[in-house]
């Protein structure tokens, strides 16, 4: 039986490996077989170029998340990385702007996305959810607009937001300066963001050994990490890196840690992906999210979004949150038990 980690098709469709990076994997050298898809991501680059420079214009501010900049970062060009979202972070009052702005470029919220200028609507959307995204058909492009990075942190939005700000660097590129993460703080939050993921695309894991981490601080990482209290995700993601690549980064982490947490993301990385989850993929989900932090005030926050759908403030409209929170038990009987 061939393994499937040595097929480059499945490798591009499911892990979303670009060839150049197959190569890489496979040992090979056949990326120029596939011209093509440096074209679709010179297209790419130059969207993001087009988008940052609307922004610039406005007057709005905003961080590069991952995208072109990471792969430059990675690999000193910005096309061997593939995107299929343009992320940015901002301010939240410079959401509707920006939301406004795109719309007008022939850019449409996607379907399961959702803003409003409703106060207790959107108070609750901002603590349940991070981003807006929108779609450009004619373009083939998708931006994301994030007012937080991620909710499933061990500490608050306020506090959030002070640690980024004392993470930010600058990068140059095509005649531009760009505001990104810290190289330490950036390579904290893509382990973040793969371990929340369940590192269900290898994408994620080989952006962490190809990382320079030669040209990090250690010891300022090290400190974030204990910021973060994300020792065990360390753990984890060293176990995954000595799996894939017989690789470590310099930091060991936890070595004890919860069997669950592990036999999760490895089912992760060999099951197929589904889009719609089933009621026990929800619970699996739940109790896996549940270890990723040993802190108390994270698990309060878990339990909160479990109170709230942001798509059910599209089906309701009430001045009172109470309303809402009543209504999440009834909208998960209905889709869950039910199917109606």
């Amino acid at each position: 039986m061939v393994n499937p980690l040595q097929d480059r098709n499945y490798l591009h469709h499911r892990h979303r490996l670009s060839h150049q990076q197959i190569d890489s994997w496979l040992g090979e050298n056949s990326n120029k077989e596939f011209f093509w898809e440096k074209l679709v991501q010179l297209k790419a680059v130059n969207q993001f170029l087009s988008v940052t420079d609307l922004f610039t214009k406005a007057g709005i501010s905003f961080i590069c998340i991952k995208g072109p900049l990471l792969s430059l970062r990675i690999y000193n060009d910005p096309t061997v990385r593939l995107s299929h979202d343009i992320d940015f972070l901002l301010e939240i009052a410079d959401i509707e702007l920006s939301k406004n702005l795109l719309i007008e470029r022939g850019y449409q919220i996607m379907e399961g996305s959702y803003w409003t200028q409703k106060k207790v609507q959107q108070n609750l959307l901002i603590k349940s959810n991070c981003h807006l995204s929108f779609y450009n058909k004619a373009l083939g492009t998708c931006v994301e607009l994030h007012w937080i990075l991620m909710h499933e942190l061990p500490f608050s939005f306020k506090r959030q937001k002070k640690i980024i700000a004392e993470n930010l660097s600058e990068m140059d590129y095509a005649g531009r300066k760009f505001t990104v993460f810290a190289k330490e703080f950036e390579l904290l939050y893509l382990i973040l963001h793969g371990s929340h993921h369940g590192w269900s695309r290898l994408k994620w894991l080989m952006d962490i050994h190809d990382y320079p981490v030669a040209d990090i601080d250690v010891t300022k990482f090290e400190l974030l990490i204990k910021q973060f209290h994300a020792q065990r995700i360390i753990g984890q993601t060293n176990y995954f890196l000595d799996e894939f690549f017989k690789a470590q980064l310099p930091i060991k982490g936890k070595t004890r840690i919860p069997w669950y947490f592990l036999r999760f993301a490895q089912q992760s990385i060999e099951e197929k992906i589904v889009i719609e989850q089933s009621t026990h993929s929800i619970i699996s989900n739940f109790k896996y999210y549940w270890l990723m932090y040993p802190v108390f005030s994270f698990k309060c926050r878990m339990l909160f979004a479990l109170l709230i759908r942001s798509n059910d403030l599209t089906i309701i409209d009430s001045s009172f949150k109470i309303v809402y929170f009543l209504y999440r038990p009834y909208s998960f009987i209905k889709r869950r038990i039910l199917h109606v």
